[in-house]
């Protein structure tokens, strides 16, 4: 049996390399591209850029959004006399459908186009590029995670008032009990869930 030479720089040097996506991007800055380069893994980098979906799940929720506008609409955006309560709600309404749809359209936009010039440079193997391009948009990924985050609370709340808008006295606050409850579970659980991401991925690369 033939056993290869390995040299003990060679086995130092595959030791020494990132075991993670998120680790092999963070280490890029503070080595050298090209040698990150020379161990680029494409299907990491693929598995990476599939993380961000963010874009596709903010488009569904804008379409939502774009249908609760029916309520704060027409005859349901008029301000009566005499009815605060449902004139603050209608207010509400406007001012969370407009901002959620906004939030969306910009969180789609962000991470629709840092995805087409990725996937450009690796279809082009250019990983050299890639790098360099996905690190330099960090900032962008954390502004569109906080506004995907943002666009997700403003319809939540926005769905809460469209029920209250849509029934009258006490059977308005029954029926949109179980959305407010879920709602306020969610926020809660969605809060561990960062914080346990940020904690256990992200310390490293500190990367949405």
């Amino acid at each position: 049996m033939i056993v290869p030479f390995v040299t003990k720089a060679a086995v130092q040097s595959a030791a020494a390399l990132p075991q993670s996506p998120a680790a092999f991007i963070a280490a890029i800055p503070r080595g050298g591209a090209a040698a990150a380069a020379a161990a680029f893994d494409m299907g990491l980098a693929k598995t990476r850029l599939e993380g961000l979906a963010y874009g596709t799940v903010t488009a569904l929720i804008t379409s939502a959004a774009l249908n609760l506008f029916k309520y704060a609409d027409g005859e349901n955006s008029k301000l009566m006399a005499n009815d605060r309560f449902n004139n603050i709600i209608k207010i509400t309404l406007g001012i969370l459908l407009a901002s959620c749809v906004a939030l969306g359209i910009y969180t789609t936009a962000i991470f629709t186009i840092i995805g087409i010039y990725s996937k450009t440079a690796l279809g082009m193997g250019q990983t050299t590029d890639f790098i360099t391009f996905f690190n330099s948009c960090e900032k962008f990924r954390h502004y569109g995670f906080r506004s995907f985050v943002a666009c997700l609370a403003s319809f939540s709340i926005s769905w809460v008032c469209a029920l209250l808008l849509t029934y009258e006295e006490e059977t308005r606050w029954w029926i949109a009990l179980p959305a407010i409850l879920v709602g306020v579970m969610g926020f809660l659980h969605y809060k561990e869930l960062f914080a346990l991401a940020s904690t256990l991925i992200y310390s490293s690369s500190c990367d949405m």
